[in-house]
């Protein structure tokens, strides 16, 4: 029994470590934009890994509903569009994502699923099924596909106190499978729902 439950420990020891050390495919990093005094949602900047070239813009919106837009600047077109609530305490997000491959745009929803001592997000698109794990003490947040658990991207805050600063992160992807706008719009999404609600 000892001997199984030690075996168990290192397997998922090792799985961590395998996640940790794995090889991102793209690197962005992910600055706050000067908002306008009275915006309460933040807008983005997506740079790449050398903050030299952008490469998408994330300008959001808030009156009855909060919406958020992602435009890739190079092709100078609209790539998502996001629109619901995700502040307050409150969270109902349906999104439609374009996809290149499929040359198509396709709708999905995010949802919180609440539990005593932990929530859970779950991101539901094109027959994917994610679920996001933000972790408050680290900064991070991983997002896995739902069924082996492989893990597709991941975020991290690069300042632990807000200060003066701007709001940076920087976003790792480490999977083909879906398009950079889904991942930078649950960046934005757990932004505005983590960060926004404890100014």
């Amino acid at each position: 029994m000892e001997l199984k439950k030690f075996l168990l420990i290192l397997l998922f020891i090792i799985t961590i470590k395998c996640i940790e050390s794995k090889k991102s495919l793209r690197t962005f990093v992910v600055s706050q934009d000067k908002p306008p005094k009275p915006k309460p949602l933040t807008d983005f900047t997506a740079y790449d890994s050398r903050e030299k070239n952008r490469w998408y813009l994330i300008r959001t919106t808030s009156t009855d509903l909060d919406t958020i837009v992602i435009i890739d600047y190079r092709a100078k077109k609209i790539i998502a569009n996001v629109e619901g609530e995700w502040v307050n305490n409150i969270f109902n997000v349906t999104f439609s994502i374009y996809d290149d491959t499929l040359d198509k745009w396709i709708d999905g929803v995010m949802i919180r699923k609440s539990k005593v001592f932990s929530t859970k997000y779950e991101i539901q698109w094109n027959n994917e099924r994610l679920y996001i794990k933000p972790s408050t003490f680290r900064k991070t947040m991983k997002i896995y596909k739902e069924t082996s658990n492989e893990l597709y991207a991941q975020s991290r805050y690069r300042s632990i106190w807000r200060t003066w600063s701007k709001y940076k992160y920087d976003l790792q992807i480490y999977t083909t499978k879906l398009p950079d706008a889904l991942y930078l719009m649950i960046m934005t999404v757990m932004h505005h729902t983590t960060q926004l609600h404890n100014v």
